[in-house]
């Protein structure tokens, strides 16, 4: 599938007339701080213009669980995602992160131009939530894996495919994706130390080749 964007198809000149049209607002985050906390109800699109964002889970007993990466044309906000009344969905600034913000009853409300670029906007959105869609289901899918080296592998083989390639760049630090794979930091290094003694992969830092 190629990459899409939320403005996939849009001229630049439309882009910019969109912005006024649905009251974009764009800001800049530091590391660290919080981007949106989601709601209940469709209310904000957050499109990241620069950066890198984290989106997290956090449980009634206050456990945090790492969900998703987000990076340059990733779209977040709750018509991806609405949160159960028990979980807490937050994103927040991985580095310096500069967000467009779009209120998501703009997008579903067309104008009385009907423009053309705003079809295609929610036609890319409806893409996009088809695509993270499949995504959570290759996540569930990693995560129902019985061990820490069946979840290590199912990851690496989806981001070869991914990527169409054997030779990887992890997208994220060996911490993240223990945290994103739920598995101990020290079983995960443990197991693709053997991995490498076993031939399966090669490793340098964050580049790994799959055999």
């Amino acid at each position: 599938m190629e990459h899409i964007t939320l403005f996939t198809d849009i001229l630049p000149e439309e882009q910019e007339r969109m912005r006024i049209c649905f009251h974009a607002r764009e800001m800049t985050f530091r590391n660290g701080e919080t981007i949106m906390e989601y709601s209940s109800s469709m209310k904000k699109i957050g499109l990241i213009l620069y950066g890198r964002a984290i989106l997290y889970c956090c449980d009634t007993e206050g456990n945090q669980y790492l969900i998703d990466e987000f990076n340059k044309d990733a779209v977040f906000g709750e018509p991806f995602l609405l949160p159960a009344d028990s979980q807490h969905y937050y994103v927040c600034a991985a580095e310096e992160t500069k967000i467009m913000f779009i209120d998501y009853e703009h997008v579903i409300k067309r104008c009385d131009q009907a423009c053309y670029h705003h079809s295609q906007m929610v036609s890319n959105l409806l893409q996009l939530t088809a695509i993270q869609s499949r995504q959570q289901n290759e996540r569930i899918y990693m995560l129902s894996r019985s061990s820490t080296r069946k979840k290590l592998m199912a990851y690496l083989n989806a981001l070869s495919t991914e990527k169409h390639s054997k030779d990887l760049k992890l997208p994220m630090s060996y911490t993240a994706l223990a945290q994103y794979l739920s598995v101990d930091r020290s079983a995960m290094t443990r197991e693709l130390k053997n991995l490498e003694m076993e031939g399966i992969i090669e490793k340098n830092g964050k580049q790994i080749h799959i055999n």
